[in-house]
């Protein structure tokens, strides 16, 4: 992310993962990036 410009430090993600921080409409576009996705999949995706 950060090689992309978005600078998300390892908390943020552990505390996403664990779902106590929503993500950002910007953050939800690198993670996309990332993941080479277009993102209106990961909006698809269901949560466990």
């Amino acid at each position: 992310m950060q090689l992309l410009g978005l600078d998300l430090d390892k908390n943020a993600i552990q505390r996403i993962e664990a779902r106590k921080r929503f993500i950002t409409d910007i953050e939800l576009s690198y993670f996309a990036k990332v993941f080479n996705v277009d993102y209106q999949e990961l909006l698809k995706m269901p949560i466990e």
